[in-house]
């Protein structure tokens, strides 16, 4: 996770020139770990499960928001103005909460920057949107980010996030816009848009009931039976898991089938974006089973120290460290597992954590989403951003650049969040 994290911060000639070698090595090296510690069966056992109910599972939704996204064209014949961005980024903000932050950020992210190609500065587009559209957009419901929505599948209210989680979206993504404001009139100052006309055409129709249809089997595969339909590898497939998963994928190809062509080129649609961010993610989920392993063993395990740090002397959870530890984990790896790890910390029970431990549950789901627009790694639309934009002739900071902008932009925010966690 260390190499993941470091090598395109330290080595970034050689992890651009290598990065498929580079990825392989770390796979190839964390299978031989456990296949050595753990023994052939229990080393494949553990492979499978991650491949069945968490990767698959990841990409599978990934396949049909990035193809479903990728047919919708939406067109911003408006001024690029100071004022028509921060709507923009507002907009998607809280369409992020509705077709998830995967959803929102391809839909937005071409057209956002093609609005504001004559600008002389845009390197802060796609940083903020980023920040607000790709991460802390989809902190109030289930469908907005995959650790809300693993919290969901474990009892967790559907209307409880937004319930407890609507003052502090607003204070973040105000503050957010607030910088984003003064760092473009700072930087564009003398640019002036030449665009009068006030139109958002969209065109790909078919695929905003495909979005919709998303947004339906996300919500109804939970009422399917999760008892297992066959076993592989010592591993139970359930009906939900195949029929979720299916629909997914359907959902993707009926989109790449009936999307017009047109529609691809002008957006210059292709897979690159996912196929790196599928890359990158495999490797991800394949290093957190052995640090999930050791995490699993609690106070008798390697991190009985993580334990007894998150919690007082009576076992009973301190906010503030829950929030920091699982948003600082979720930076560097997927913000789901990682949210379901500092879940089960703390106590696994969602109707406990709910009722009795609100704002310890808060700071949980807070922290995974928040801070995983730390790093370009920290939630997977991160990657596919950063990628569209690079491809857009927008220049990106750097892997540590990125985490300076982010260290200098969100740290003052969410360290008063934490700070206010049982007021929300």
């Amino acid at each position: 996770m260390l190499a993941l994290a470091l090598c395109p911060l330290l080595l970034p000639k050689i992890w651009h020139k290598f990065e498929k070698l580079i990825l392989g090595a770390i796979g190839f090296w964390t299978l031989f770990l456990m296949f050595k510690t753990e023994g052939s069966v229990e080393a494949a056992h553990s492979l499978c499960h991650m491949l069945v109910h968490e990767y698959i599972a990841f990409l599978a939704i990934l396949f049909a928001l990035f193809a479903v996204a990728g047919g919708i064209y939406v067109q911003f014949n408006i001024a690029d103005s100071l004022k028509n961005n921060i709507l923009i980024l507002l907009g998607g903000a809280v369409l992020a909460n509705f077709i998830g932050t995967t959803g929102a950020s391809m839909v937005l992210i071409r057209p956002f920057l093609k609005l504001n190609h004559n600008r002389p500065y845009k390197t802060h587009l796609g940083v903020f949107f980023i920040f607000i559209v790709a991460n802390i957009g989809g902190s109030l419901t289930p469908l907005g980010d995959p650790p809300l929505f693993m919290g969901y599948l474990a009892g967790v209210n559907f209307s409880w996030t937004v319930v407890h989680g609507w003052l502090p979206f607003i204070v973040a993504v105000a503050f957010c816009l607030g910088i984003f404001a003064c760092i473009d009139r700072f930087k564009n100052k003398h640019s002036r848009s030449q665009r009068k006309d006030f139109a958002i055409p969209v065109e790909g129709g078919i695929n905003i009931a495909l979005m919709v249809a998303i947004v339906l089997v996300t919500l109804f595969s939970t009422k399917i039976s999760t008892e297992a339909a066959f076993k592989l590898m010592g591993v139970g497939i359930s009906w939900q898991d195949i029929l979720r998963d299916a629909s997914y994928i359907l959902i993707g190809l009926l989109s790449l089938r009936l999307t017009p062509k047109q529609i691809h080129q002008i957006q210059d649609f292709n897979f690159g974006p996912f196929k790196e961010v599928a890359r990158v993610f495999l490797v991800i989920f394949l290093s957190l089973i052995p640090l999930s392993a050791m995490l699993k063993m609690g106070t008798d395990g390697p991190f009985s120290g993580l334990f007894n740090f998150v919690n007082n002397s009576q076992g009973l959870p301190i906010d503030v460290r829950y929030f920091w530890l699982s948003g600082s984990l979720s930076a560097f790896l997927d913000n789901a597992p990682t949210y379901l790890l500092f879940f089960k910390m703390a106590g696994g029970d969602a109707h406990h954590l709910m009722y009795q431990l609100p704002s310890t549950l808060l700071a949980i789901s807070l922290g995974s989403v928040y801070m995983g627009a730390m790093s370009y790694i920290g939630n997977a639309p991160n990657f596919m951003v950063r990628s569209i934009a690079k491809q857009s002739g927008v220049e990106m900071p750097s892997f540590v650049g990125y985490i300076i902008w982010s260290c200098l932009v969100l740290l003052p925010i969410l360290y008063g969040i934490s700070l206010l966690l049982r007021n929300f």
